[in-house]
């Protein structure tokens, strides 16, 4: 019985529009889990199914290698509506430590599209969450996946491999903010209502700024403004608008400059601020006229200003991979305990369940000596006891775990079962 993991990434599949074929929903994802419900047991003891708009990887305990790796193909495949040749075609399977080594990378961002990204180890704590839910995970896969988020959670406190920012997006508000650092509620418009638009009015959300957007289209940009517990105005009052703010972010594909001089002439001679306005145009083609960038009223980055950040940023990032690697080295020295794990852990149970039948009835047989015994006393002995039991324990188990490894286990055990009678 081994780790197993059946991998579908993007960067597996070449290109995105063909892992698009592969990518999972959440509808989706409970019924892989639900199929492989099916199966515990008999081909595989645990599962965890692990998906993002990535990746879609089902990692299992497993009884037989090739039947395991042709019923997860079947599985997906036909949830999918692909055929078992496509799937096998973008599908990558990880073995034993090599699952391990996978899923830590996974968890530490090394496989991410956008290296060292955050959203992944909660994405990797809810898989697991949801296995556990589903009765699904068990011994083994329960202790390789709290091992990995503890390798990830690691890597990100520990590391410069989250840092920084690397999403147009981010870095944009990050540039923002930076210049309005000494206003405490800055005031910023989005202009615009398409996806980047949308995360930039989010992040400036949560950053606590106060956000107004400015677009075309009433029905994006009522929906995006309520979002975020803004206002929405309509372009025409664009000028109207950034002679009130405290900066502005263009995200928008207009096909004309929508800030020129005419529009700078009348929002300075609106304009009661004595701060400059910060403008980030995030557009191509831009929104803002060159000859913008050298007036002094204003404050203006364009989208080569933020790639330079976004370039920085991952400059950090990848000068902390090597780190990362080494540490995820000295977890897969682990990784023999871990396989062991299935065998080794009902031992432990049965150690600590047959020490705790002996302090019971060691506390029975007290009161009944002792006769009229004080309550709170009997509770003070009982807590006591089984401090001490506990204490006594966790050295020994926590030992049986580091030495345990694949080729020794069955020894092991069987020497600790005979050791303590079990």
């Amino acid at each position: 019985m081994a780790i197993m993991a059946v991998v579908v990434s993007a960067g597996e599949a070449d290109s995105d529009s063909k892992f698009e074929r592969f990518a999972l929903s959440s509808d989706g994802a409970d019924a892989i889990v639900s199929a492989l419900s099916e199966f515990k047991g008999s081909l595989l003891e645990e599962a965890v199914v692990l998906t993002t708009c990535a990746r879609t990887e089902i990692y299992v305990q497993a009884q037989e290698f090739h039947r395991t790796v042709e019923v997860l193909g079947e599985i997906v495949s036909c949830e999918l509506g692909v055929s078992e040749a496509e799937f096998q075609q973008c599908a990558r399977v990880h073995y034993a430590v090599g699952a391990a080594e996978h899923l830590y990378r996974v968890a530490c961002g090394l496989e991410s599209r956008i290296v060292g990204e955050s959203e992944i180890l909660s994405q990797v704590k809810g898989a697991h969450e949801n296995a556990i839910a589903a009765g699904l995970a068990g011994p083994v896969l329960n202790r390789l996946f709290r091992e990995a988020v503890e390798v990830g959670k690691w890597t990100r406190s520990e590391t410069t491999l989250a840092s920084g920012s690397t999403s147009v997006g981010s870095a944009a508000v990050k540039i923002m903010l930076s210049d309005l650092e000494e206003i405490e509620v800055p005031k910023v418009a989005v202009v615009g209502s398409g996806t980047l638009a949308w995360e930039v009015a989010q992040i400036l959300n949560d950053s606590g700024v106060m956000v107004y957007v400015v677009a075309r289209d009433e029905d994006k940009g009522i929906a995006l403004a309520n979002s975020v517990g803004g206002q929405w105005k309509s372009l025409s009052f664009l000028d109207e608008v950034l002679a009130e703010v405290d900066g502005a972010i263009f995200a928008t594909s207009s096909p004309v400059h929508l800030l020129g001089m005419s529009n700078y002439v009348s929002i300075r001679s609106r304009r009661e601020k004595a701060s400059p306005l910060v403008i980030v145009d995030l557009s191509l083609p831009r929104d803002v006229a060159p000859e913008l960038f050298q007036q002094d009223e204003l404050k203006v980055t364009d989208l080569d200003g933020v790639n330079c950040l976004i370039e920085k940023s991952m400059n950090v990032r990848f000068d902390a991979v090597a780190e990362v690697e080494a540490k995820i080295k000295s977890y897969l020295d682990r990784f023999p305990a871990i396989s062991a794990t299935k065998e080794l852990s009902p031992v432990i149970a049965s150690l600590y369940a047959r020490a705790e039948n002996i302090r019971v009835e060691e506390l029975k047989e007290f009161a009944q000596r002792h006769g009229e015994v004080d309550a709170r006393l009997l509770e003070d002995i009982d807590r006591l006891t089984d401090h001490l039991v506990k204490r006594l324990l966790h050295t020994p188990a926590t030992q049986l775990r580091k030495v345990v490894n694949g080729a020794q286990s069955s020894r092991i055990v069987e020497d600790v079962k005979t050791l303590f009678g079990l």
